[in-house]
Formats: structure tokens, C-alpha cells, sequence
């Protein structure tokens, strides 16, 4: 099986969970990175949500990647510190795909012959044309409970709205986000003590990554068994607003 990895720029747990994907799996012909959050353009925003301290806490820990990232180069580490250190450690070709939709990237996929697009916070939407390229489609990595949770950062959601669990889902794509037919889930219970960095590696990284590889495996052998998701079921979120995030806070919780 051909597996294409789209995905994007992060520090802090697509890194950790590639580890995981690219030691499991030798069949990744490539790691696909599309323009995402982390770009210096959003920092306002973050900013916004997160206020100076987490703000300028979370700098310091992305600069701390960054050094690990260059020293890891000559110095042996146990694992990688950014999308590229992780193709660079697996050895396997890092590409940058500006759109995910157009039609040249469409085409090198179809050259490639490749049979399944793997979907690992990919932050655009792919079109009707892009997903008919894999023989055995595209799927994708949910940090919630689909059809709960559905669009942008579901670790703060839960949060704020106050949720006692949350967890991950393994879905294929369709045009509509986050609404094809569920492979795997699996529940997370949500701790008094979690932040949204505490919640985003469980279910990302320490329970998410196992989960994609079994589904991949569960793929390959023909055995998925995909549960069709009711499309007027759950609730969709997106960037949060000035309200949100008060709320988020009276809870008492945090970001890191």
C-alpha cells in the first residue's frame, strides 16, 4: 500500500506522533506539509486567546523545539522535534504543497499511484477530485468524538463547554469536514488538571497515533468496517471568540 502523509508545520505533537506512523509503517512515500496555523501572521491571534504569560511561555518552548531540532541533526535524540526532523530521521521525502486542491499536486498524486491519503491536521479542505485519486480513499485523524466536535481546535472546545470526555476518531473524508464514515474511535476521559496542551497529546499523540495505525492496518487487510455518521448529529466550532474563551477560563483552565 502507497500511503501519502498530508499534513503541517507543528512543534509539539504531529512530530511525536509521525514517530510513531513512519516506524510502524514503511509504506509512506511522502509527507505532504500545507500552510497552517503555525505562521507568524496568526501570532495576534493567539495572543488574543491565549494572553501574554501562555503566549509567551508557548515561544519559549517552540524556540526550545527548534534548537532540539538543529542539534538532533549531529546529536542522536529518541525523537523528532518538527515535520521535517521527522522525515529527515525516517527518511522519507518532505514536500511543500501550497494547495492541496490544485490541479498539478492532483496530477503527481495520480503519477505516484497512490492508494491511500492519510489526513493529519490537515487545515484545508480537500475537493472531490483529490479525494477519487487513492484507490482506498482518504482519512483522517480527529482530536474528538465525531460527530461531536466537529471543525477547528476540538481541545479547547471540550474544555470550555465544560465536557467530561472527549477522544479520538479515525474517519475517512468526504467534501464535507469531518463528516465521512467513522473507521475507529476511542474515548479520553478529560481531567480536572488538563490544559489544552495536556488534552491535545492524549488524544493526538498517545491515543491517537496507535489508533491511525490500526486503521491503517485494519485498511490494508480489508477488514474496516466504517460506520456511515449521521450528518445532523453533534455540532461543528470554529476559531473561538472573545466569549469563548472567557468561559474557557472561568472554568479554570489553560492553555499549557
Amino acid at each position: 500500500m502507497r500511503v501519502y502523509v498530508l499534513t503541517q508545520e507543528d512543534a509539539f505533537y504531529i512530530p511525536r506522533l509521525l514517530d510513531q506512523l513512519l516506524t510502524a509503517r514503511r509504506d509512506v512515500v511522502a509527507l505532504g506539509v500545507v500552510p497552517g496555523e503555525l505562521r507568524a501572521g496568526h501570532a495576534r491571534r493567539y495572543l488574543g486567546w491565549m494572553g501574554p504569560r501562555a503566549f509567551t511561555l508557548q515561544l519559549a518552548n517552540l524556540a526550545a523545539h527548534r534548537a532540539l531540532e538543529h542539534a538532533g541533526r549531529v546529536l542522536s535524540f529518541g525523537r523528532s522535534y518538527s515535520v521535517a526532523d521527522a522525515a529527515r530521521r525516517h527518511q522519507v521525502p518532505l514536500e511543500r504543497v501550497p494547495a492541496v486542491n490544485a490541479p498539478v499536486f492532483v496530477a503527481s498524486l495520480r503519477a505516484r499511484a497512490v492508494d491511500l491519503l492519510v489526513s493529519i491536521a490537515c487545515p484545508q479542505i480537500l475537493r472531490r477530485e483529490i479525494l477519487g485519486v487513492p484507490a482506498r480513499g482518504a482519512i483522517n485523524l480527529h482530536g474528538a468524538l465525531l460527530p461531536d466536535y466537529r471543525g477547528l481546535l476540538p481541545g479547547f472546545w471540550v474544555l470550555a463547554n465544560g465536557e467530561s470526555q472527549t477522544g479520538a476518531t479515525v474517519h475517512y473524508m468526504s467534501e464535507h469536514v469531518d463528516q465521512g464514515p467513522v473507521i475507529l474511535q476511542e474515548r479520553v476521559p478529560i481531567r480536572d488538571h488538563d490544559t489544552v496542551h495536556t488534552l491535545v497529546q492524549r488524544t493526538k499523540v498517545e491515543v491517537g497515533g496507535p489508533l491511525l495505525i490500526r486503521a491503517l492496518e485494519l485498511i490494508e487487510q480489508g477488514t474496516a468496517m466504517p460506520l456511515t455518521m449521521n450528518p445532523n448529529a453533534g455540532q461543528a466550532f470554529g476559531y473561538p471568540d472573545a466569549e469563548a474563551v472567557a468561559r474557557f477560563r472561568a472554568r479554570g483552565r489553560r492553555f499549557i
